[in-house]
Parts: structure tokens; C-alpha cells; sequence
């Protein structure tokens, strides 16, 4: 039965983004126009990640008639993501403040903390020390980091879409694996193959963008499920920060450049490390297919690791970063000029 759901999910997917593909394209709504600042070379039509959204909640709500999932817990879900979602659409249709986004953003990030690390005393800490409130704050800025992180790297066909499948897919197996009873893995899965019904259009050349409606909600799921199947003990956040690391190496490393190099954080750019291999290689697609590749021969094995030997899960992390760092180096990540001379 999970079986069928999931091909279900991954039809009802690519249905829902090839109706509003076409529809945005008739009625003139959601297209994103090519500029200087972007990849692409003609409008495209964009929040195409409102299909990943319904199929991802259709897909639980037809698997809890079957299985018994966390309502509970997933409701705080929908709590989360419904801010990020309106916020979203609007971006994407007009533009929109950047406090008002990073406002939505806290809230979410904020509800989610306190569900899991407050109401449910996570840490199971004394709460009248400064300790869990430091914890708390660091988990906030991590879980805004994280939304905008799915949206910094959201800039070329496929791109953030083929990691969503990757870290939902990987850390589905994994929370499989340590405990099948739980099923976290199963919402998992879920969000994978409600990525891949996406991915059928959105692989290059892309017929439609997830947008910020799909790259931030992404972000906040992913965030959620961070906390979640770390507070049941079924995913280390180690693990977690393995799967997500060519995101979080690319995006953390560009950012600190362009602050150190004095540059306009708030300007659209295109000199993360996936865009210079883009330029490097005058292909979308051997961007994609690198990071696939460098995920599943690299990144997924030593996420593996670290969830076997959980007293190195520290080293195992270093490891996997630091050949992504040397990279991003070379390269030149997050410098304007030369992603201008490339």
C-alpha cells in the first residue's frame, strides 16, 4: 500500500505542476523573467513549489488513513509553513519586503522551537539557567538560515530540487534504518517523491521554478523534520548536517565572502560555487549532475558513517566539509569579479 502511495504522490505532483505551469503561462501570472542576475535566458513561469506543498500534504493525509503518523506534530508543520507559503506567493507574484519575509521567517522557525525544544523540554535541561535559552536562539538563527539557504541555492534547472530528493530520500533511509517503527520516514519519503513529480518540469531545460513559494516552504519542512526526528533519536542533527553540506558549504562560504569583501549581501548575484561551475562549465546540467554525483558517492556514504559511529560523528562532519571548502576556494565563490571573468 505505502508503495502505491507513494507513486500516487508522484503523479499527483507532476499533475499539479503541469496544470499550474500551464496555467501561469496563459494567464500572464508568476513568470520570472530573465535578468543580468539570472541563469535563465527566457521567462519561465515561477512558484511552481505549490505543487510540491499539496502533494506533500495529500500524501499525508491519505498515509494516515493507513498508518498512524503524528498528527500532532505535524500540524505544527502546517502552523509553520502556512506564513512562509502566503509570504511566498507574494514574493513571487510582486516582491515583497525583505523584513516582512524574514519576520514570517522567524515566526515559523520560532513556533517550530518552541514545540520542540520548549513545550516538549527537548534538552530536558533546567530551563531557569541561561543555557537552553542560548540553545534555543542558536536553533532559531539555524532553522531562518536554513529556509533562506533552500532559496539562495535554488538558482539553476533542477538544482534544489534534486537535494531535496537526495536529503529526504537519504535520511528517510536512515531513519529506516534506526527506527522503522517510528514513521518519520515515512513523511520523508513523502517530500522526496513529491520533489520528483516537480523534477519531471523542472529539469533542464526547466519548464517551471519552485520559487520562492517552494524553496523557502522547503527549507522550513526540512527544518522542521531536523527537530523532529532529532528529538524521537532517529536522525542525529550530524547526520542532518552531512546530508545537507554542498548547501550549507556553498551557501555559508558565498555569504561570508561577499561580507568580507564588502559587498551587498541583499543583491541578487550569481557567485555561489554551483554558479561558477555553471559558467566554468557553460552547462546548467554538469552542475546538477555534479552535485548528484558528488551526494551519492561522498556525501551519503559518510552520512552513513556518522550514523554508525555516532563517537565520531564530529570528525566524520569535518571530513566531508572540508574538501567542499578547498573547492569553493578555488573556485572563487563569492567573488563579483570573478564570476564576471569567468
Amino acid at each position: 500500500m505505502l508503495f502505491f502511495i507513494f507513486f500516487l504522490t508522484v503523479i499527483t505532483s507532476f499533475f499539479c505542476t503541469y496544470v499550474i505551469e500551464k496555467f501561469f503561462l496563459k494567464s500572464d501570472l508568476f513568470i520570472d523573467k530573465p535578468s543580468l542576475r539570472k541563469s535563465h535566458k527566457n521567462p519561465v513561469p515561477t512558484a511552481g513549489g505549490v505543487s510540491i506543498i499539496t502533494s506533500l500534504f495529500a500524501f499525508i493525509l491519505v498515509s494516515n488513513i493507513f498508518y498512524k503518523l503524528d498528527i500532532s506534530s505535524l500540524t505544527i508543520m502546517a502552523l509553520a509553513l502556512t506564513p512562509i507559503v502566503i509570504v511566498g506567493l507574494i514574493d513571487d507574484y510582486k516582491g515583497i519586503n525583505i523584513y516582512v519575509r524574514l519576520f514570517a521567517q522567524f515566526f515559523s522557525a520560532s513556533l517550530i522551537i518552541y514545540f520542540f525544544q520548549i513545550k516538549n523540554n527537548f534538552y530536558d535541561i533546567d530551563l531557569n539557567t541561561q543555557t537552553p535559552y542560548i540553545i534555543v536562539f542558536i536553533s532559531i538563527i539555524l532553522s531562518v538560515w536554513l529556509m533562506n539557504l533552500f532559496n539562495f541555492m535554488d538558482g539553476i534547472d533542477g538544482y534544489a530540487a534534486s537535494q531535496c530528493v537526495f536529503v529526504s530520500f537519504s535520511a528517510g533511509f536512515i531513519a529506516y534504518l534506526n527506527s522503522p517503527e517510528n514513521f518519520i520516514f515515512i513523511i520523508l519519503f513523502g517530500l522526496g517523491f513529491s520533489n520528483i513529480g516537480f523534477l519531471f518540469r523542472n529539469w533542464h531545460p526547466a519548464k517551471i521554478f519552485m520559487g520562492d513559494t517552494g524553496s523557502v516552504s522547503i527549507g522550513c519542512i526540512i527544518a522542521f523534520l531536523i527537530f523532529y526526528s532529532a528529538s524521537e533519536s532517529v536522525v542525529s542533527i550530524y547526520t542532518w548536517l552531512i546530508l545537507l553540506s554542498i548547501f550549507i558549504a556553498d551557501s555559508t562560504y558565498t555569504l561570508f565572502v561577499r561580507i568580507v569583501t564588502k559587498q551587498d549581501v541583499l543583491k541578487p548575484h550569481l557567485t555561489h560555487g554551483f554558479h561558477m561551475l555553471t559558467k566554468k562549465k557553460n552547462s546548467q546540467l554538469f552542475a546538477t549532475k555534479s552535485m548528484i554525483m558528488i551526494n551519492t558517492f561522498w556525501v551519503l556514504p559518510l552520512a552513513i558513517l556518522s550514523n554508525i559511529f555516532m563517537n565520531f560523528h564530529i570528525v566524520i562532519t569535518f571530513i566531508v566539509y572540508l574538501p567542499l571548502l578547498f573547492y569553493l576556494i578555488k573556485i572563487g565563490a563569492g567573488l563579483e569579479n570573478q564570476g564576471q571573468n569567468d
